[in-house]
């Protein structure tokens, strides 16, 4: 039971800290970077497969948390940079305040006459 805590444990403290890291990058260096959301997509899947592959004697506290870790800001950069975290707060907050729109206040915008065209068109003479 003492394992099963402590591993809870450390997995609530790795999540509150990759999304902090990952809420101050997105406060102050990804709003900065231009960059292809698909280039993204595939750094992040080159973090998650490669080092394991390549680098077979890693540090237990490398594979556990900090290659997860970075994989999962940068899914989270490519989910920002798709729209979807966006996106569903945006219909939340449609479906909450947003109200059929009435049809007596819409404004129609006519065009004005212009009565001296016809008068100094050259062809009507």
């Amino acid at each position: 039971m003492k394992n099963v805590l402590i591993f809870l444990g450390s997995i609530l403290l790795f999540s509150i800290i990759v999304l902090g890291i990952y809420a101050l990058l997105k406060k102050f260096v990804f709003n900065k970077i231009k960059i292809n959301k698909w280039l993204v997509l595939i750094m992040a899947f080159i973090v998650f497969v490669v080092p394991p592959l390549v680098f077979t004697t890693l540090p237990v506290l490398v594979t556990n948390y900090v290659i997860p870790g970075i994989f999962v800001i940068l899914f989270l950069w490519f989910w920002d940079l798709c729209g979807f975290m966006s996106k569903t707060q945006n219909k939340i907050a449609k479906a909450a305040y947003n109200k059929p729109k009435s049809n007596k206040n819409d404004i129609v915008i006519k065009p004005k006459a212009k009565p001296n065209r016809v008068k100094n068109n050259p062809n009507n003479k």
